[in-house]
C-alpha cells in the first residue's frame, strides 16, 4: 500500500511541474556532445551556439535568461566511459539562480574553479617541465633556493590547492538589454603554529588566495539578432613563509607569487533568415605570474634574480545556427593560437634562461546536431577537430654567451586540451550524447561510444564501461 501511494505521488508531482513549469536544458555535458572544445578560455563549450545555460560560467548576463534555475555538473567519466580517478575535466559543481521582481536575477556557483591557481604555485615553487600536446618544455631554474630553510623546511612548500571556490551573480533586465555582475572568491591555507620555549617561535604557513570579478551584457538587436559579451579579471596570491627563531644564519626566507588573469569574450547572433543565423565570436585569455622574496634568509642579501610565466590564448571563428522546431544545427571554423613563455635571469653570475612554446591551429572545426525524438528525448552529435602546429624556442645565456634553440612540429589534435577528453594522439573527436525532459527537470549526458558496439550497461552490457560519461542536470521552476 505504501509503495503505490508513493507512485502515485511521484506521478502526480511529474504531471503538476510539467503543467507549471518548462525545463530548459543544457549544461556541459549538451556542449561536449555538439562538439564542444576549449578555446582558451577555460570553459568546454561549441563557441556556435549561442543559447546555453553553460555561457552563465563566461558571462553572469546570461543568468537573466534563466531565472529560477537550478543545475549540476554532475561530471562522470569521458567519452569512452572511463571514470577512474576522472569527474569529468576535474570539476563538479551547482548553481542556482532567483527571480527578484519582474528584472533582477540573484544566483551563486559553487565548487567551480577556472582560476590558474595552479601556474601561479609552480611560478613560486620552480616550474616543473610542461609538456603540452606531447611537447615538452623543459624547466626553468627554481626561484626559491634549495637550501634548508630551518625546521626541516627545504626548498619551497607546497601550496595547497584552492577551496570553498564560490561565486556570487547579479543580472538586471533593462528593456532589450541585460547587464550582469559576478564576484569569485576562493583560499586554502596549511598553517602550523607553535610557541615552546620564550624566545623560540616556529610559523609554517603555505596558502593560496584568489578573488575576481566578471561584467557582462546581452544586447538584443531585434528580428532575432543579438550581441553578447563579458570580460573577467582574476588575482592570484600564494604564500609560502617559513619563521624559525631563534635565529639561524641561512635558514627562513619568505616567499610569495602573484597572478593576474585577464578573460574576454564576445559573440554576435545575425538572423539571415527564419531558420538561419550567422555566428561569429572571439575569446581571448591572458595569464601571467611572478614570485618574489619578501624576506631574504637570515644573514643573507636579498635575491635579486626574477622569474615570470605568461600564458596567452586567443580563438577567433565565424560560423552559423540552423533550427526547426525539432532539429537544431551549429557549427564553423576557428582560428586557434596560444603561447606560454617562460623567463629568468640572476645577477650573480650573470645568466638567463627563456623558454616559449607557441601553437597555432587553423582550422579548427565545431559542428553540433540536436534532433528531438519525441518531446522529452533528445539525439546529439558533434565533430571537433584542430590540427595544429607547435615551436618550442629556447634561449640561454650564460658567461655573456646566448644560446638560441628551436623546433617545430605538428600536433593532430588541440595543444589546448580538453581534460581527459581529447588525447593529442587523435586527429579528430566525434561526441555523442542523449537529452531528456520531463516537466522542470531536464538531464543531459555524453554517450560512450562503446555503448554502440555492445549495448548499453544498463540493459546487458558484460563489461565496467559506462554507458554515459559526462552528466549535466538542471530543474526550472519558472
Amino acid at each position: 500500500m505504501l509503495r503505490k501511494c508513493f507512485t502515485i505521488f511521484v506521478l502526480l508531482f511529474v504531471v503538476g511541474t510539467y503543467g507549471l513549469s518548462q525545463a530548459k536544458p543544457g549544461g556541459i555535458a549538451r556542449q561536449i556532445s555538439l562538439g564542444g572544445s576549449n578555446l582558451g578560455i577555460g570553459v568546454v563549450m561549441n563557441p556556435f551556439v549561442v543559447d546555453d545555460p553553460s555561457r552563465i560560467l563566461l558571462n553572469p548576463a546570461q543568468q537573466a535568461r534563466y531565472r529560477n534555475y537550478f543545475w549540476w555538473n554532475v561530471g562522470g567519466g569521458t567519452l569512452n566511459g572511463l571514470s577512474t580517478g576522472d569527474n569529468g575535466y576535474g570539476n563538479q559543481n551547482v548553481g542556482v539562480s532567483f527571480g527578484i521582481g519582474s528584472k533582477l536575477t540573484l544566483g551563486a556557483i559553487l565548487s567551480y574553479d577556472p582560476s590558474a591557481m595552479a601556474q601561479v604555485a609552480n611560478t613560486l615553487q620552480g616550474q616543473a617541465p610542461i609538456t603540452i600536446g606531447g611537447v615538452t618544455i623543459p624547466a626553468i631554474p627554481s626561484y626559491v633556493p634549495n637550501t634548508n630553510r630551518g625546521a626541516g623546511v627545504t626548498g619551497p612548500q607546497t601550496i595547497p590547492s584552492l577551496g570553498n571556490v564560490f561565486q556570487i551573480l547579479a543580472a538586471y533586465n533593462v528593456g532589450t538589454l541585460d547587464l550582469g555582475f559576478a564576484f569569485m572568491y576562493g583560499d586554502a591555507s596549511n598553517t602550523t603554529t607553535t610557541n615552546p620555549a620564550p624566545n623560540q617561535s616556529t610559523e609554517t604557513e603555505a596558502s593560496a588566495r584568489m578573488f575576481g570579478f566578471t561584467a557582462g551584457m546581452n544586447l538584443d538587436l531585434g528580428a532575432g539578432s543579438s550581441f553578447g559579451a563579458s570580460a573577467g579579471l582574476r588575482l592570484d596570491k600564494a604564500k609560502d613563509i617559513v619563521t624559525i627563531n631563534p635565529v639561524v644564519a641561512g635558514q627562513g626566507g619568505e616567499y610569495s607569487a602573484s597572478g593576474t588573469e585577464i578573460m574576454v569574450d564576445a559573440r554576435l547572433r545575425l538572423r539571415m533568415s527564419n531558420r538561419v543565423n550567422f555566428v561569429p565570436y572571439a575569446g581571448f585569455l591572458n595569464v601571467t605570474a611572478e614570485p618574489t622574496q619578501d624576506a631574504p634568509v637570515n644573514g643573507g642579501a636579498a635575491r635579486t634574480d626574477s622569474r615570470k610565466f605568461t600564458t596567452m590564448a586567443l580563438g577567433v571563428g565565424a560560423g552559423a545556427e540552423y533550427h526547426t522546431p525539432t532539429v537544431y544545427v551549429a557549427g564553423g571554423v576557428s582560428f586557434q593560437t596560444a603561447q606560454v613563455k617562460m623567463e629568468f635571469s640572476q645577477s650573480t653570475p650573470p645568466s638567463g634562461s627563456t623558454q616559449t612554446f607557441s601553437y597555432t591551429a587553423i582550422p579548427v572545426f565545431n559542428i553540433g546536431a540536436e534532433w528531438w525524438f519525441t518531446d522529452w528525448l533528445a539525439g546529439r552529435g558533434g565533430y571537433y577537430r584542430s590540427p595544429g602546429k607547435a615551436n618550442i624556442k629556447g634561449e640561454t645565456t650564460a658567461g655573456g654567451t646566448t644560446t638560441t634553440t628551436e623546433t617545430s612540429q605538428p600536433i593532430a589534435n588541440s595543444a589546448i586540451l580538453v581534460g581527459g577528453i581529447n588525447p593529442t594522439t587523435y586527429d579528430g573527436l566525434v561526441t555523442l550524447g542523449l537529452g531528456f525532459k520531463f516537466g522542470g527537470f531536464s538531464l543531459d549526458a555524453t554517450v560512450s561510444e562503446e555503448a554502440l558496439r555492445r549495448g548499453f550497461g544498463l540493459v546487458g552490457a558484460q563489461d565496467n564501461i559506462n554507458s554515459f560519461g559526462y552528466i549535466t542536470t538542471s530543474y526550472s521552476w519558472d
